[in-house]
């Protein structure tokens, strides 16, 4: 089983013990190195789809712009085109990933071949800032947060201050607001 899968595996169990309400998740992804994040984002559709799970935002810690850009392109093939997306910026991967160059594949006739509106990561609201003002206005104990990428985004979220989103820091709001934080762990 590929590693971007595991975190998802403990979100998809707790939504199938108790179906009372879909479970709030917020993924953080280097969605292009690899195609285990791609798995997950369709794995994470699919359960929308049965009323499991709620996808609050996708945030990138991929620092190329075409990243976010097939994100939006998979999160509206899916039929959730208006699902946030968030970006790193100053992060560790600016390179393009092995497939994200996709979300610029036209047709013959000069239409997006997988159509979406956010047409580069420039474009997308910054992942912590995005993170804390989404995390702020969710139930206390509510939200999961699960991480298959690198690090960077969740790092800042941590280590945030307070701002416009909350008077919280960053640690103070995710102990309030967040029930399940799955990080997948590396080679250290």
């Amino acid at each position: 089983m590929q590693s971007a899968l595991k975190p998802l595996l403990t979100i998809m169990l707790a939504a199938s013990f108790v179906q009372a309400a879909p479970v709030k998740l917020i993924f953080d992804t280097d969605m292009g190195n690899d195609t285990d994040d791609l798995m997950a984002l369709c794995m994470i559709h699919n359960l929308q789809r049965r009323g499991a799970v709620e996808l609050l935002a996708v945030t990138v810690t991929k620092d190329h712009p075409q990243a976010a850009a097939f994100v939006d392109a998979v999160n509206t093939f899916f039929g959730y085109p208006d699902v946030p997306v968030g970006v790193v910026r100053g992060g560790a991967a600016p390179e393009p990933g092995k497939f994200d160059l996709l979300a610029d594949a036209k047709n013959e006739d000069g239409s997006l071949r997988y159509p979406h509106d956010l047409m580069s990561g420039a474009d997308a609201p910054e992942a912590t800032g995005l993170i804390r003002k989404l995390l702020a206005a969710q139930p206390d104990n509510s939200v999961a947060l699960v991480q298959v990428g690198f690090f960077t985004n969740f790092q800042r979220l941590l280590a945030s201050q307070p701002d416009e989103a909350s008077p919280l820091s960053g640690r103070e709001l995710i102990a309030k607001k967040v029930k399940i934080f799955s990080i997948m762990a590396g080679a250290f």
